[in-house]
């Protein structure tokens, strides 16, 4: 890794070239390396990116999004998967960003044509048990995605 990383527009408008070229509608740029135990990295969203409610539990890891452009949704949810809280949060304010506990089911929905976000976590990052999935919910590439997300979008309107 270089020592150090500049943040800037040249960076940015690589990531989101990439983000709205990706398949998944979104790309991350890692500031660090997998076996860090702080995770950094910039996740860039595009319109229509879908990110299943999910928590960290069985390895729990806090988590902080900073958003840097554009405007996300941030959902928490119940444990039964009913939506408890939401929040715009937007690089223009008034809210910029989120601190979650570990356990905390979540997920986002991209407001803007494009927002970048600055998150940081604990790691190292074991894709093997990062995630839990809420039931509830679709997962990537499942037929009711676009509804899902429709639904999520219609909450900040």
């Amino acid at each position: 890794m270089q020592e150090i990383q500049i943040i800037d527009s040249d960076l940015i408008g690589t990531l989101v070239t990439k983000a709205k070229q990706a398949e998944r509608k979104r790309t991350n740029h890692n500031f660090h390396k997998q076996e860090e135990v702080y995770q950094r990295f910039l996740n860039v969203l595009s319109k229509d990116t879908y990110i299943s409610p999910h928590r960290h539990l069985s390895d729990p890891k806090p988590e902080t999004f900073v958003v840097l452009e554009g405007e996300i949704g941030f959902l928490i949810f119940e444990e039964n998967g009913d939506i408890k809280e939401f929040h715009k949060l937007s690089s223009n304010g008034p809210k910029r960003g989120i601190d979650l506990q570990p356990g905390v089911w979540h997920s986002l929905v991209c407001l803007s044509d494009v927002a970048v976000c600055f998150e940081g976590k604990s790691g190292p990052y074991d894709p093997t048990i990062d995630k839990e999935f809420h039931p509830k919910y679709p997962l990537e590439g499942e037929s009711n995605v676009k509804k899902t997300i429709q639904t999520f979008e219609s909450l900040f309107v």
